[in-house]
């Protein structure tokens, strides 16, 4: 395996020091030592020193110093350095099902309406639930299984297939989660949990929000029986 490591600008970088981490049977700590001048200018390692709850914290504040700040848009819910959530209101979007799936033929690449949904991304997972009302919702909000293939129905996961997961970070990197979502394959549905309620057939609903005459029916959605702080306790 191969790690590489991009530094930018002009800036001089000195090694400080190395954290070496240790673990038995039973426990596991870390270990930080100081790099001092060495025979020849060499860099050489020092005794080591028990971690702190300071040292830790210093070392989160030097390791955060590229993010950019940036106002936070309506849109967004809850950032952290783990997780963004965010939420989508309802809209149009296009959809495409693979070819040899069940999906009616013609169906793919046409527009649809869509739910308003909730997005939690977190390194490359994806978590899409969705929400019967269009307005922004609240920690005690109910969230609804999102009606899609690829999206696991119990716990929201996305199986990313043919997905391209964004390479932006910060707000930018949000609209490119979502189109990167609808552009892929839907393939198959992902496990056994209904995706729709009260329709004749999961392609009958479809056909309904078809070209984007209605919005997606709130009736059809299943709860998921979580409301959107179970989904944060779950996914922090």
């Amino acid at each position: 395996m191969n790690a590489l490591i991009e530094l930018g600008g002009s800036e001089s970088i000195v090694l400080k020091g190395a954290l070496l981490l240790y673990e038995g049977r039973n426990r596991a700590f870390g270990v930080w030592h100081d790099v001092k001048p060495g025979r020849n200018e060499c860099p050489q390692i020092a005794e080591g020193q028990a971690l702190t709850t300071d040292f830790v914290r210093s070392l989160n504040r030097g390791l955060q110093r590229e993010m950019q700040a940036e106002v936070l848009p309506e849109y967004v819910l809850v950032w952290n350095s783990d997780l963004v959530v965010w939420w989508s209101r309802r809209c149009i979007r296009r959809m495409f099902f693979r070819n040899n799936s069940e999906a009616p033929t013609g169906l793919s690449g046409a527009e649809f309406s869509q739910p308003p949904l909730i997005w939690c991304a977190s390194g490359q997972e994806l978590t899409v639930r969705a929400i019967s009302t269009n307005q922004r919702p609240t920690a005690d909000t109910p969230l609804m299984i999102a009606p899609y293939w690829n999206v696991d129905g119990e716990m929201g996961r996305v199986c990313l297939g043919s997905m391209k997961v964004p390479e932006l970070a910060g707000v930018a990197a949000l609209a490119h989660w979502e189109r990167a979502f609808f552009e892929s394959e839907f393939t198959h549905q992902t496990g056994v949990k209904r995706l729709i309620q009260g329709a004749k057939g999961y392609f009958d609903v479809w056909e309904q929000v078809r070209g984007g005459p209605r919005s997606f029916p709130a009736k059809f959605l299943v709860p998921a029986n979580e409301t959107l702080s179970d989904l944060l306790r779950r996914c922090c």
